[in-house]
């Protein structure tokens, strides 16, 4: 498995003021996934993890990057030729998983 970021999926995260978080924030990670510090930002629609248009819900400072619909790994999307796009991508490129509703599948 890929993901880094299993503990999220399907929670529900709210800001300071109780509410559920909406839009992009970034965060610094420090001693993480073999870095001293690395930036990720994350998108939030009704306080889960949401892909934003096209933009994905999470991404990396090392390219590592996850879509994601309410809160659940999913990247529905095909490319030109109705190949399914995968849901993570991961090793700077080089390694993917694909996943609809939270679900594993194969490409």
């Amino acid at each position: 498995m890929l993901s880094r970021m299993v503990d999220f999926w399907g929670v529900a995260f709210f800001d300071d003021n109780g509410q559920p978080k909406q839009g992009h924030e970034y965060q610094t990670l420090h001693n993480i996934y073999g870095s001293a510090e690395i930036g990720i930002i994350l998108r939030w629609r009704d306080g889960r993890l949401n892909d934003d248009g096209e933009l994905p819900a999470v991404e990396f400072q090392d390219t590592h990057i996850e879509h994601y619909q309410n809160g659940l790994l999913h990247n529905g999307s095909t490319d030109e030729s109705g190949k399914l796009r995968p849901a993570v991508i991961s090793g700077y490129g080089t390694e993917f998983e694909y996943y609809l509703n939270g679900k594993q599948v194969t490409e």
